[in-house]
């Protein structure tokens, strides 16, 4: 089983992508929001998104569901940040999938025998997911 971290630039947004998944949640396990700065104003923050994945941080690893941009960028820089000492940083990876669709398929697929390895090989087929054919 993984921890799970959504990073948006709307610390809102990203709550209610999580209130959605969790409708899908079938196993105990971290899906924490790791979005957002300091204040009202739209944007992420590495130290923030750091700090949320430790605490997601499961012997499987951690998935981190990001929107665009500078989420990514300060998701790695994140990562970098992580002690290696404590955590296994060979472990926590970012999803290359859409940040709604990716969260709803990831979410019930995560049990006791997933790594973080399963789950992005099973979101793949997001990569290119038509919703109108």
């Amino acid at each position: 089983m993984v921890g799970i971290v959504v990073v948006s630039h709307s610390k809102n947004l990203a709550d209610e992508i999580i209130t959605l998944a969790r409708e899908m949640k079938q196993n105990d396990f971290p899906l924490l929001n790791g979005s957002g700065i300091d204040g009202e104003h739209f944007g992420s923050d590495p130290m923030i998104i750091k700090e949320t994945i430790e605490k997601a941080y499961l012997d499987g690893g951690v998935i981190i569901f990001v929107d665009l941009g500078s989420s990514i960028l300060n998701t790695e820089m994140a990562i970098d940040f992580i002690d290696e000492a404590a955590f296994d940083t060979s472990k926590i990876k970012i999803a290359d999938a859409p940040i709604v669709e990716g969260l709803i398929a990831a979410v019930p697929i995560n049990d006791e025998k997933a790594t973080a390895e399963d789950i992005l090989t099973e979101m793949e087929d997001f990569k290119n997911f038509s919703k109108v054919k």
